[in-house]
């Protein structure tokens, strides 16, 4: 076992890096599911302070007041121009309408528009003129209807405004939950972990006279490499260990209680495997620690950024997202996206998600065939 025991003792020196890491790796984790956590808990129209003039005092002005308040906080004003100013400027409230007199017969029956002020620059204005707007046009079909003035407020009050039911597909009302965030900036830690501590241990089995003397050694290499892929398994099962222990210790309830826990282990566990791969064939390419280090981040960072780990692929145009599909984390994100979004894992979800772990285990066999094509090649040279 002593390629096995080298393997250990070189990754035990780099244990410092290891640990850097997987701090990195929680504070990333819980500062982005900080972010996060301002999930809506339900959908609701957004209430903003609108002051009313009302100079009218009719029962339709008095319904049209009534009406704008069903989604807004209504401030009844004077008409004082110095007041409404300083409401305006000291933000007490962010509209101001002016009902006029003869509401009914100007802006119902007839084309007047109602007089408005809004803050200079907000938003919030076109949301409240497309309620006024509502309003008036409702009022006017009533009043073309023949509606009195008593008619039209009576029916504008009993109008329902509309509903939202929102369907919940992933059994987490809406909400993206915390362990998803886990699994989400997964790749990034094995990535650069498994990159850094393989590629250290593979330069030192090259450095000096060492190749030559392992090929003369009385170990049969066929032995040499089985302890060294037992080493890095090792290494790399620990990692994925500590990982999958650390979400029962978080989210034990939440994870094991969603019904997809056995999905979320054998993607990570699969991305695990891509990641062991990519980590060998590095190592097997690299010749000093400089270009390790530039090689990790460019692989480790570079392929997060592309495939969705710390920006959604939403946000990433067609051809950014298509160059993606050709890199595993894409489709390891893809998986995990869909884990989350649905509750039941069955049909065409089910053949999408074993699609996405199968894709992946080709990355991983190809990485493993150019890992064996690039260690011929150096033995060669060694002889």
């Amino acid at each position: 076992m002593t390629v096995f025991k080298i393997y250990m003792k070189i990754a035990k020196k780099n244990m410092w890096m290891i640990l850097l890491y997987l701090a990195v790796f929680f504070v990333v984790t819980v500062m982005f599911q900080g972010f996060a956590g301002a999930d809506v808990e339900n959908y609701a129209a957004e209430s903003i302070p609108v002051g009313i003039v009302d100079k009218d005092g009719s029962a339709v002005s008095e319904s049209f007041a009534q009406y704008i308040g069903r989604t807004n906080k209504v401030v009844r004003l004077e008409d004082d121009k110095e007041a409404l100013q300083e409401d305006l400027f000291y933000r007490n409230v962010d509209y101001i309408i002016w009902i006029p007199e003869q509401f009914m017969e100007k802006c119902i029956l007839g084309d007047d528009k109602v007089q408005v002020t809004a803050v200079p620059g907000s938003y919030t204005g076109s949301y409240v003129e497309q309620q006024i707007s509502n309003f008036l046009n409702f009022a006017r079909v009533y009043g073309a209807a023949g509606f009195t003035e008593d008619e039209i407020s009576k029916a504008m009050s009993e109008r329902k405004t509309a509903e939202v039911e929102l369907v919940d597909f992933s059994g987490n009302a809406g909400r993206t939950p915390a362990y998803a965030y886990f699994y989400r900036y997964l790749p990034y830690l094995f990535l650069s972990v498994l990159c850094y501590v393989l590629g250290y241990i593979l330069i030192g089995f090259r450095r000096g006279s060492l190749p030559g003397r392992m090929q003369a050694s009385a170990m049969p290499a066929r032995v040499q490499t089985i302890q060294g892929l037992g080493a890095a398994g090792t290494l790399a099962l620990g990692l994925w260990g500590i990982c999958s222990v650390s979400v029962l210790l978080l989210y034990g309830r939440d994870f094991l209680g969603n019904g997809r826990a056995d999905w979320y282990l054998m993607n990570s566990l699969v991305m695990l495997l891509c990641a062991l791969a990519l980590a060998f064939l590095v190592g097997s390419l690299v010749k000093s620690p400089n270009a390790l280090n530039g090689i990790t981040n460019l692989l480790g960072l570079g392929m997060c950024f592309l495939c969705g780990v710390f920006v959604d692929m939403d946000y990433m145009s067609k051809g950014v997202r298509k160059a993606a599909q050709f890199l595993p984390v894409y489709w390891y994100e893809n998986v995990t996206v869909i884990l989350t979004a649905h509750r039941n894992i069955e049909g065409s979800v089910r053949i999408e998600v074993l699609e996405g772990i199968g894709i992946q285990l080709v990355f991983a066999v190809v990485f493993v065939c150019l890992t064996l094509a690039a260690s011929r090649e150096k033995n060669r040279s060694y002889i």
